[in-house]
């Protein structure tokens, strides 16, 4: 039998990668999926997702490795229940989060903490969660300052993030922050990332890196994107991330997951 992808590891971002338009995972993606992994080879996700918003779509996927949630804070394995990494924020975080709601009270802020996520300022961004029936609590306990927090992030317009991103530093303090969309600002653990976490993946499953397939959209893929033997970004995806990426695939409206795994079956040695 032909397993041409034994010993390969094929990782990618859901939101607007794996993920289309109309939020649904493609049928071509998955079979596309399940054709990689008929030959041998392996596939999980990387997503900035808590676990119940990831788990609803990993419940219909053919994932069979621990999957990397809040863009690498966290590594879950959902086949076994278990978790197989995790790093807390440090503690001087919490006082940062106070100053930039003083700061600035339009910004949106969340707080996530043991699994539950926290609206510690409200914005027309953190209303997205009424729409797609998650359980968020809009009262802030004072217990929640003395437990641990997984990530922050921070919603704001555009320009707005824009500017916060570049003088975040001088205003608060230099600190683990990722771009993840327009409109969402991250503050995670320090040296953490999706590819930090995909290095103690591949550690803890004596995987080759150089045998990883990744697929991302926004700058939070970078590091999975650019750690990968092979990282790709969406055509959907970032200018900026385009602009830094050597492999570029269809949208997420295009099955990429498929175009990638036809790539790598057909002209695999023309990767970059």
């Amino acid at each position: 039998m032909n397993k041409r992808f034994e010993g390969w590891l094929l990782i990618s971002d859901m939101d607007d990668t794996l993920i289309n338009s109309d939020r649904r995972i493609s049928d071509k993606n998955i079979e596309a999926i399940k054709k990689f992994q008929s030959l041998g080879g392996r596939f999980t996700i990387a997503t900035g997702r808590t676990m119940e918003s990831a788990y609803r779509y990993i419940r219909d996927l053919p994932v069979d490795l621990p999957v990397i949630l809040y863009n690498g804070a966290k590594i879950y394995d959902f086949q076994n229940e278990k978790t197989v990494f995790e790093i807390e924020l440090e503690d001087r975080v919490k006082e940062i989060v106070k100053k930039i709601k003083e700061y600035n009270p339009s910004f949106g802020i969340e707080i996530y903490s043991n699994e539950n996520t926290y609206i510690y300022s409200s914005c027309r961004f953190t209303e997205r969660f009424k729409k797609r029936g998650y359980e968020v609590f809009y009262e802030i306990p004072e217990t929640l300052w003395k437990e641990n927090w997984t990530k922050v992030l921070v919603l704001a317009e555009e320009e707005d993030e824009d500017y916060l991103e570049e003088n975040f530093e001088n205003l608060f303090g230099k600190i683990n922050l990722v771009r993840s969309g327009e409109n969402y600002l991250e503050i995670l653990p320090d040296n953490l990332s999706k590819g930090a976490a995909l290095k103690n993946l591949c550690n803890l499953k004596n995987i080759d890196i150089n045998k990883v397939i990744s697929v991302g959209d926004n700058m939070n893929d970078y590091e999975l994107i650019k750690s990968a033997g092979y990282g790709f970004c969406v055509l959907n995806g970032n200018k900026k991330l385009i602009s830094m990426c050597s492999n570029i695939c269809p949208s997420n409206d295009e099955n990429p997951i498929e175009y990638i795994v036809n790539l790598a079956m057909n002209n695999f040695e023309k990767l970059k």
